[in-house]
């Protein structure tokens, strides 16, 4: 055998596993892009529906929020009305203690020049 032969016979080798390796690759691609496809069917047949069950149930929380800000808002508004009547029951109040307060101070100086005069 001269080293043609010899070389050829060793490429010859070589294409072969080359070739076996080529179709291993292509099968391991194959039976994965099977996985891919079968994962893909059952995320359609699992997620999308937990999406709808999601989405019902945002839109409950939203009117559920919805619901506790008019009542805060209730809150508010009943808050403010108790404020501005307390103020006025207040102003009500005090109307009397200060018109005598006033009078009494009016008197104390009235007699203090009063007084004063007379000396």
């Amino acid at each position: 055998m001269d080293t043609a032969t010899v070389l050829l016979m060793v490429l010859l080798g070589a294409a072969i596993a080359l070739c076996a390796v080529a179709v291993w690759g292509v099968t391991e691609v194959v039976k994965t892009a099977r996985s891919a496809r079968i994962l893909i069917d059952d995320l359609d047949t699992h997620v999308i529906p937990f999406i709808e069950k999601a989405d019902v149930t945002l839109d409950a929380i939203n009117i559920e929020l919805l619901r506790i800000d008019e009542i805060v808002t209730r809150v508010e508004e009943v808050t403010d009305r108790v404020s501005s009547t307390s103020r006025t029951v207040q102003g009500v109040a005090n109307a009397p203690v200060e018109m005598v307060s006033d009078i009494a101070q009016r008197v104390r100086k009235a007699w203090s020049t009063r007084r004063h005069s007379t000396s």
